[in-house]
């Protein structure tokens, strides 16, 4: 026969670490959203694919940096498949945050 006290603390348990686990999904989730987000166009410089990052000469990106060549972290491993050193890239970026986000190769027909 189930202890009903025990069941129902550990449905109390449950319920709670879920909730919890919500709460905590919605707010990595809103990080990004509540920061300005800016495109950044660049070449690429490097390529670091063990260290996750790319190394990119950019021009000026308005309301967040001044054109330099830097080496930024990558959110997705997938972009070193279809990037390499001398690729002009274009990239989401946030206020704070010197990860670059949606990377893509800008097809030469599109460089500016």
């Amino acid at each position: 026969m189930i202890n009903t006290t025990a069941h129902r603390a550990a449905l109390r348990l449950i319920a709670g670490v879920m909730t919890f686990l919500l709460f905590a999904a919605l707010a990595v989730g809103q990080s990004q959203d509540a920061k300005k987000s800016h495109t950044l166009r660049g070449k690429v410089e490097s390529v670091d694919a063990t260290a996750k990052s790319l190394t990119v000469n950019h021009g000026k990106v308005e309301g967040w940096m001044d054109g330099m060549t830097m080496k930024y972290k990558i959110d997705n491993a997938d972009v070193f498949r279809n990037v390499k050193a001398g690729d002009t890239i274009e990239a989401t970026v946030y206020d704070g945050d010197y990860t670059l986000y949606k990377v893509h190769v800008v097809p030469p027909d599109q460089k500016k």
